[in-house]
């Protein structure tokens, strides 16, 4: 069977986490996906998903870029994820069928995302050893970023925490306001404009 399109999105997104020795999803694997994903897309500045919103989907983002914010205690929010092409969004959530959001996802650019409703993605996580492997490495991953970024907050200072982000997302600054980068690594925009300055003087 030669892979339609959402089959091989998500075979470039296995080899983008470097996933390819471990998951090889199984012809009725990719017919699963071909039956049960819809494309659509979301303007830039529009919500996917809304804080204390009941998540009905298990998305797929195939262009773009989407932000994952959290409120804060002063009535802002916390930028705690930034997620471009060829990214599983929410895999993690399959524990609980009754998941409500606490966070908030925000298109940064106009994005192309893919949606299954949640209970033909639950019955997959249930079924499918391949899809559920991908849910655990996927949530892996996003722990890790989650204590890398805690640790940059905690033990680095304004110029570390700039570079990191300089050196692995730099994508990030065609695409997200200075302002907005600032918060995500937990800096003021004053802070980050120094930063910048040290960096391309």
């Amino acid at each position: 069977m030669a892979p339609r399109q959402i089959t091989k999105l998500i075979e470039e997104t296995i080899e983008k986490m470097e996933l390819q020795e471990h998951i090889s999803f199984t012809p009725e694997e990719k017919i699963y996906f071909e039956e049960n994903f819809e494309p659509f897309h979301l303007k830039k500045g529009h919500y996917l998903i809304t804080k204390d919103e009941l998540v009905e989907h298990f998305y797929y983002l195939e262009e773009g870029i989407l932000n994952i914010c959290f409120p804060d205690a002063k009535g802002g929010f916390v930028n705690a994820r930034f997620m471009d092409d060829r990214a599983f969004i929410n895999p993690f959530f399959l524990h609980n069928p009754e998941h409500k959001a606490c966070y908030s996802i925000k298109a940064n650019t106009n994005c192309k995302v893919w949606r299954m409703k949640k209970h033909k993605a639950y019955e997959m996580f249930g079924e499918s050893f391949n899809f559920c492997k991908l849910a655990i490495f996927h949530l892996e991953k996003s722990l890790m970023h989650r204590i890398e970024r805690e640790e940059g907050i905690h033990c680095m200072t304004a110029d570390q925490r700039y570079e990191k982000v300089l050196n692995k997302e730099k994508w990030l600054f065609k695409h997200v306001p200075l302002k907005e980068i600032a918060r995500y690594i937990g800096i003021t925009p004053q802070a980050l404009s120094k930063a910048r300055k040290k960096i391309f003087r």
